[in-house]
């Protein structure tokens, strides 16, 4: 069995189980929201996984909660409140060592509802699918070290978001607020680089990502975003895994035909404890958090906490 770029061959234990322990701590969603699909981080934490770049196929559910506030567009003193539950797909395949594919397939549920003196109605609630997401990760440099049981590795990232989720719901015959839409109604590409170490029973990478997303058909364009995410992991006996990042996204300001658009984008800096847990025969349990613990956000708005927890099989 092939090892994976930049890293030593799976024949040394200590690095083969840090590698399967890694699975599902790197297989975690984007979030820590200052809008409804901007997220901090790494947006292809999935092909981040060492085990996934060695030839394995991978397949995961996880389910991610997130809630943010944002300043009602044209409605002074009004405020949006969005909850967002969202049960997520994902598999990952490796053909070639040098080359990883994911693609996500979400289903998501959204209530969204107003505060203030623009409050209409009861706000709205939304579920169905959301936009997909499909994504490869090319190595562009490997090196080991077999001597100290070292690697480092160097990867260009690209891939997009689809417009599969709806995007024109409606309510007594008008159009739902684009941040309560399921989807975003236009391809959201992107591309960065991506920085992997391991040795003994430690892995680490670091990530720097930019996103644009084009205009839909409502004259509706989210901005675009730097995303950027760094993580240590550890192996804790056999079974235990545990890893903390910081997460990041620096966001331009959403545009409706062409104007910026109030309390939309600005800077989210999170913290990303997690913890996984080994139950036999390839599956893999974990719980991971994204922590705000600074914000410089354009206008009216605050990001919550997002929790993500996951199962995960692993086929070879």
């Amino acid at each position: 069995m092939p090892s994976r770029p930049g890293m030593p061959s799976r024949s040394c234990p200590r690095l083969a189980l840090l590698a399967l322990a890694a699975t599902l701590a790197l297989a975690s969603p984007p979030a820590a929201r200052a809008c409804s699909v901007c997220g901090c981080g790494d947006p292809q934490l999935d092909a981040s996984d060492p085990a996934a770049a060695s030839g394995r196929f991978r397949l995961q559910l996880a389910s991610e909660y997130l809630s943010m506030d944002a300043g009602t567009e044209g409605a002074p003193g009004s405020t949006d409140h969005l909850k967002q539950v969202s049960l997520r797909a994902d598999a990952v395949w490796s053909p070639a060592e040098w080359l990883s594919l994911l693609a996500r397939v979400p289903y998501v549920r959204k209530d969204l509802t107003t505060t203030g003196p623009g409050a209409q109605g009861p706000g709205s609630s939304l579920s169905g699918l959301g936009d997909a997401e499909l994504g490869a990760r090319i190595t562009l440099l490997s090196r080991v070290d077999l001597g100290r049981g070292r690697s480092h590795g160097l990867a260009l990232t690209g891939g997009a978001s689809l417009p599969t989720g709806s995007n024109d719901a409606r309510r007594g015959g008008e159009r739902l607020d684009e941040h309560g839409q399921l989807g975003t109604g236009s391809f959201g590409p992107y591309a960065g680089l991506h920085y992997a170490f391991s040795q003994g029973d430690w892995y680490a990478f670091a990530s720097v990502t930019g996103r644009f997303h084009t205009v839909n058909g409502f004259g509706y364009q989210y901005g675009e975003a730097l995303l950027w995410t760094a993580e240590a992991q550890y192996r804790l006996g056999q079974r235990v895994a545990v890893s903390l990042g910081l997460d990041g996204r620096e966001a331009w300001a959403d545009l409706d035909h062409g104007l910026a658009v109030e309390s939309t984008g600005g800077l989210v800096l999170a913290a990303s404890p997690a913890a996984y847990l080994s139950v036999g025969g390839g599956m893999w349990l974990g719980v991971r958090a994204q922590l705000p613990f600074y914000a410089r956000l354009r206008g009216e708005q605050s990001v919550g906490p997002v929790l993500v927890g996951g199962v995960q099989y692993q086929a070879l």
